[in-house]
């Protein structure tokens, strides 16, 4: 979305953001082991509310470095994302489902 400049969900251009997204006193952080975290800004269509999370840069540094590599660990051979054959959305090679339209893979 922030790359594209338009909504994923809708494809409208008004994007609003980045914002912090604030909890407990504090911005939003994703904690990573140790004691390395990444804060989160937040991107949002004005259009029709869906809403996106990015790192930041330091952040995305941090999760580089410490974070859990659960659908891709680094070293892995990765495979090529799927295509939803109704939408054309890309998805995760292990989707069972398209998150765009819900059709389901076969």
């Amino acid at each position: 979305m922030i790359k594209s400049r338009t909504c994923p969900k809708c494809g409208g251009t008004k994007i609003a953001g980045p914002h912090k997204v604030h909890g407990a006193n504090q911005h939003i952080a994703i904690d990573l082991p140790g004691l390395s975290t990444a804060t989160l800004d937040t991107f949002t269509c004005s259009e029709c509310g869906y809403t996106e999370f990015h790192a930041d840069k330091l952040g995305l540094r941090n999760i580089i470095r410490h974070g859990r590599f659960v659908l891709n660990p680094p070293g892995a051979v990765s495979r090529a994302p799927r295509r939803c054959p109704n939408c054309g959305a890309e998805a995760r090679p292990e989707s069972s489902y398209c998150q765009e339209c819900g059709t389901t893979f076969s």
